[in-house]
């Protein structure tokens, strides 16, 4: 009797071990449809993305145009040096499909060449004349004035008149004069030394911070380029104003280390420095 129980305890452990077998047939089939339904689905986005047009009215895009345009025309204006450009006639070829959207004529432009079906799709020629705007000249940029011997403590008025009548008028003169140069004026060594060093100072200050910039850089362009202020150094010219201070390094009138040389690199680095801090 015990061993007829376990037969039949068996068969259904059997049966029942079938059906969960069976069970996890069927989802093993299902998830092998569903990636493949999944592929197919990627296929079709994919193929689907590849035909995306652009939809568009007439107006629009000529405003588009239009509005690039007038882009230019300002990139231009803004230009501190004249800057020449030509825009002739624009002529606009589409090949597109003349639709409606909204009770508006629109134009479906197609995404892929292999699209362009000539029994499809229809030529349109856009014709755009540029209006030129009121020419307007590029206007000088106002340079900085140098800052007077005056702004030196100790200078004032009088002092001022005597430096002025020597041909010292501002901060960069007298940061290059020499000693010499104030002693003929009745100043005694001391003082001299001390204007011509609060010059200095005061003039190679304007510099620090700046990119690339240290004190025999600073000196160079005070001495030798007669620039005393960043303002000065932001309207400058790098490749003018290079060929200045190597000037005045290969004809010894201003001090530098051996070897000692300048790059249109080093100058540009200044300039640009000397904008951005001008600007901001």
């Amino acid at each position: 009797m015990s061993d007829l129980s376990n037969s039949e305890d068996l068969q259904k452990m059997l049966k029942t071990l079938r059906e969960e077998n069976e069970v996890l047939r069927q989802r093993v089939a299902r998830v092998a449809e569903l990636e493949k339904e999944n592929e197919a689905l990627k296929s079709r986005i994919a193929e689907i993305s590849k035909g995306f047009t652009l939809t568009v009215e007439p107006a629009t895009l000529i405003k588009a145009i239009q509005s690039d345009l007038l882009k230019v025309d300002e990139f231009a204006l803004k230009q501190e040096r004249s800057t020449t450009y030509v825009v002739s006639d624009l002529n606009v070829q589409l090949k597109a499909v003349v639709t409606q959207k909204d009770d508006k004529v629109a134009l479906v432009l197609p995404s892929r060449a292999d699209e362009i079906k000539p029994e499809m799709f229809s030529t349109i020629n856009i014709s755009i004349k540029p209006i030129p705007l009121p020419y307007r000249a590029a206007q000088p940029q106002p340079q900085p004035k140098p800052r007077p011997v005056e702004a030196i403590e100790g200078i004032g008025p009088k002092l001022g008149s005597v430096l002025r009548a020597k041909g010292l008028s501002t901060v960069a003169d007298l940061a290059r004069a020499s000693a010499r140069d104030l002693t003929t004026i009745g100043m005694d060594g001391k003082s001299a030394s001390k204007f011509i060093g609060m010059a200095k100072l005061m003039a190679m200050s304007e510099f620090a911070g700046l990119e690339g910039m240290d004190e025999q850089a600073a000196e160079l362009l005070v001495i030798a380029g007669k620039v005393d202020s960043r303002e000065m150094l932001a309207k400058s010219d790098p490749e003018e104003l290079l060929k200045i201070l190597d000037g005045a390094i290969k004809e010894r009138r201003v001090r530098v280390p051996k070897g000692y040389r300048l790059s249109i690199e080093d100058v540009r680095r200044w300039i640009e420095s000397a904008r951005k801090s001008v600007s901001s």
